[in-house]
């Protein structure tokens, strides 16, 4: 994670690196310019100055002035000369004396003095100058400065300019920062970086939104599938159990109770999940109600409810039909299948068996109508008390426990039978319980639907 860091670090020199790169050159230009300027004309003034103390010395050398020393201290050059300030000719001028005195070879002292006219003041122009030129190196140093500023708070402004169009929604928008060293380059980046996982959070959010919706509409419509009551039928035990899932489709289960005493058990899956499978569920639920509780023929009520439902479900969408109409006088029942994966089971109290009740037929709207009608049949099968039969869609051979193995036919079937003796609330509950420990602590991940009925004994 450093390594990256560094990396990401190396688009260019940093922002304090190229401030001080900048002011350091600047400043050394302008101290230099200033430095020589300032050497020439402390050079000048003091040429200046020596030249007028010469110029003075040798005038008055022509008719020496009288004089009077100032003070009684001199001050001795390393050279030996004197040097100390007097008052001259009758206005008492200010001067300067340069006293040297030696012996001669032949023992005598000998002498020589100049007076030099006045004292100029090489101090205070050179002040002056050295003021000046200060005053000049701040200014211009102050214009440095300002542009070194600009150069370092535009790619900034540029970035918050960047920000703001950002902040009012524009996550399109990408950074327009040029120059302004690594950190600078570093901040757009993530500026950008962070613009795009707010793009994506955001993308995400209204995915996530779209799918609480559907999920909201799927779920009331998946509650509308599912029967209100269940029939009371004389002599014989009928009871519906539903698991739900996270997983919304529109697999559903009904009872149909007729006007002639006769009641229908039903079980249907829907291809596909979501709002469309839930779609289709619900109109499917719809055709199937209008036209069966008429009890008229089973075969021609198919056959008209597929027709029906072929212009109402897209390409590649079907519905399942698992259909028993009981008659209760005879306790005998019409069964008719229309491409449900799972039989309708029978459970034989006799000999305490299980066995398959698995008509031909086709899903409903896949064909219009010839090869449907062809391949629909019907069978007929008896109760005796103590007898049973269950319906179920597909979803209970399709759970998968938590290493993933499928519970498959043969598992649920061995369940069935173990608990099909038991009275319906009970055996519903137990073939539950069963679902739920295969399953495990995850979530129901299919609708699970179960419908029974036995004869009493």
């Amino acid at each position: 994670m450093p390594r990256g860091r560094k990396d990401e670090l190396r688009v260019g020199p940093s922002l304090r690196g190229r401030f001080v790169l900048s002011m350091t050159a600047s400043l050394t230009l302008v101290l230099s310019i200033a430095g020589l300027a300032l050497y020439g004309a402390a050079r000048e003034i003091a040429q200046n100055a020596k030249d007028d103390a010469l110029a003075s010395a040798t005038l008055l050398a022509l008719d020496p002035p009288t004089f009077e020393a100032v003070g009684t201290t001199a001050v001795e050059h390393k050279s030996g000369v004197k040097i100390f300030p007097v008052l001259y000719g009758d206005s008492k001028r200010p001067g300067t004396v340069y006293n040297f005195a030696r012996i001669g070879a032949s023992g005598k002292t000998r002498s020589s003095q100049v007076l030099v006219s006045g004292q100029r003041e090489v101090g205070s122009e050179i002040l002056g100058l050295m003021v000046g030129m200060m005053l000049l190196v701040l200014v211009v140093g102050a214009g440095v400065a300002l542009w070194v500023a600009g150069q370092v708070v535009r790619p900034i402004n540029l970035l918050v300019d960047d920000v703001r169009q950002i902040a009012k929604g524009n996550l399109d928008h990408h950074t327009s920062a040029r120059g302004g060293g690594a950190e600078v380059a570093l901040l757009a980046r993530s500026i950008d970086r962070m613009t795009t996982e707010l793009s994506q959070a955001q993308g995400a959010q209204v995915e996530l939104s779209i799918r609480e919706r559907e999920m909201g509409l799927a779920s009331g419509v998946r509650e509308a599938l599912l029967p209100l009551v269940t029939p009371l039928v004389e002599g014989f035990d009928l009871g519906g159990a539903f698991l739900g899932s996270d997983e919304f489709g529109g697999d559903f289960h009904d009872f149909l109770e007729l006007g002639d005493g006769r009641v229908g058990l039903l079980v249907c899956d829907v291809g596909g999940t979501g709002i469309p499978a839930a779609l289709i569920g619900a109109t499917a639920r719809s055709y199937m109600r209008s036209e069966l509780v008429r009890g008229e023929d089973v075969l021609a009520s198919m056959h008209r409810i597929n027709r029906w439902l072929v212009g109402d479900v897209r390409r590649g969408m079907y519905v399942t039909a698992l259909y028993v109409l009981l008659d209760p006088t005879t306790a005998s029942a019409e069964v008719v299948c229309a491409g449900h994966k799972i039989p309708l089971l029978r459970y034989v109290a006799e000999d305490g068996k299980l066995r398959v009740v698995h008509p031909e037929g086709i899903a409903l709207g896949f064909d219009k109508g010839p090869v449907f009608e062809r391949r629909l049949e019907v069978q007929v099968v008896t109760l005796a008390p103590g007898d049973r039969l269950v319906l179920t869609n597909s979803a209970p051979v399709r759970l998968a426990n938590e290493d993933g193995v499928e519970l498959g036919e043969k598992n649920l079937f061995s369940r069935i039978l173990k608990h099909a003796p038991l009275d319906t609330t009970t055996f519903l509950k137990s073939l539950r319980r069963d679902l739920e420990r295969f399953v495990g602590d995850v979530t129901m991940p299919l609708d699970v639907s179960l419908v029974t009925i036995s004869r009493e004994g």
